[in-house]
């Protein structure tokens, strides 16, 4: 995969990023961004790095998330996310 991090820094170094209303919290460190060029390099992390969906969820919930929706057909995420905390809520949308 690392050849494809090159090739996606290339095309994220002539892409304009706005800084974000909504703080972007990463997949790579479970962390809030609004930095533009800090979102650029994470992207192209995240590429090659563990995905960190446990701890991204949890920063969500300890950040305030009051309800989250699972679209698509099945329940899968949102058993997931009951796992990591029972008193989140979650709707599913199905397809």
């Amino acid at each position: 995969m690392q050849p494809a991090v090159s090739r996606l820094e290339s095309a994220l170094a002539a892409t304009e990023i706005r800084s974000p209303r909504i703080p972007v919290i990463s997949n790579v460190d479970a962390q809030p961004h609004s930095d533009p060029d800090t979102i650029k390099k994470i992207l192209a992390q995240q590429v090659t790095s563990p995905v960190q969906w446990e701890t991204t969820v949890t920063t969500l919930l300890g950040r305030g998330l009051e309800k989250s929706y699972e679209l698509g057909p099945g329940k899968v995420i949102a058993g997931i996310i009951k796992r990591i905390n029972k008193g989140a809520s979650i709707e599913n949308i199905g397809a």
